[in-house]
């Protein structure tokens, strides 16, 4: 056997640590220091430090557009993440099933939406939601008459439609892939021994395979919906985070990234989106740990 110094050891993580600590930690550090300043276009370089100013002025008193659009991401990832996973779950189910021929087709040609880069796909599906020219509503002109037409991105509920509609189609092949190979660990003694029992199909689903389903779909769950929440992509380029709903409010699809975006890059206001930042960055990490905890996941790691 082979001794290792403790030095070698240290020499050989150095690098792993410092790369870690520049890309991950340095800009948490610099966003949660940024927060405390009024950095903005003005004060660039010359900024002062204001405290808690940020975090007061985004919680109390200052912006309520904050709770409107942290109450509209989550009814977005809320509708979402169920449409994700029961689309997913089909889909799995499906290309699992002994009777689906050319399944190497089939899981190559369902996993391209996932695949293909999201602004991308943003930029075609905002051409089939155009109002004129637009595939869908051309399709429903056959159908209810040539002067037909829904207001895909003028209307605020139809644009919030469209986004969720957008997002299904990028989404769900994630959890077909997770599910699928999640199904494929199963043994087939299990059902076969339902079988004996007199077990039907959908006894065999909620008994055998929905439960051991769980390990894998809690933690993909999780993920997307953390992703679905730091949507930007879609929102942004499909509809700018609009319609407008009223005068002095937020817009019909402006979420918390589209909100960001907006507050960093349009009108400049660094100290206070660092501040914004940081109550999202704690908000998510204390609903993903809390999730986990409750789905029993973080004990089950731990025995």
């Amino acid at each position: 056997m082979y001794r290792v110094r403790a030095g070698t050891t240290l020499a050989y993580l150095t690098p792993m640590i410092i790369g870690v600590g520049l890309i991950s930690f340095y800009p948490i550090l610099y966003t949660v220091f940024i927060s405390a300043t009024n950095q903005n276009l003005y004060h660039f370089r010359h900024y002062t430090f204001v405290g808690l100013t940020n975090y007061q002025n985004l919680l109390k008193t200052f912006d309520a557009d904050f709770f409107i659009v942290l109450g509209r991401t989550f009814l977005f990832v809320a509708i979402c993440i169920p449409l994700f996973l029961g689309l997913g779950m089909l889909t799995a189910l499906a290309l699992n099933h002994p009777a689906v021929r050319f399944k190497a087709f089939w899981r190559v040609a369902l996993i391209v939406p996932w695949a293909v880069p999201s602004y991308i796909t943003a930029l075609v599906w905002k051409f089939f939601f155009n109002g004129e020219f637009g595939t869908l509503n051309q399709l429903y002109r056959l159908v209810a008459g040539p002067q037909a037409g829904l207001p895909w991105l003028t209307d605020p509920n139809w644009a919030f439609a469209s986004i969720v509609l957008a997002n299904l189609w990028m989404s769900y092949p994630f959890f077909m892939v997770v599910i699928l190979g999640a199904l494929q660990s199963i043994p087939s003694e299990l059902y076969e021994a339902a079988a004996v029992d007199g077990a039907g199909a959908w006894r065999k689903f909620w008994r055998i395979t929905l439960p051991l389903l769980r390990p894998a779909i809690l933690p993909a769950t999780v993920l997307s919906a953390i992703l679905t929440f730091n949507t930007l992509n879609t929102a942004y380029l499909i509809t700018t985070g609009g319609p407008f709903v009223s005068a002095a409010k937020p817009r019909a699809t402006e979420f918390v990234m589209v909100y960001a975006f907006r507050e960093a890059f349009q009108l400049f206001n660094f100290g206070y989106i660092a501040a914004f930042a940081v109550v999202i960055f704690a908000m998510l990490f204390g609903v993903t740990l809390g999730s986990l905890r409750f789905s029993g996941l973080v004990r089950e790691e731990a025995r």
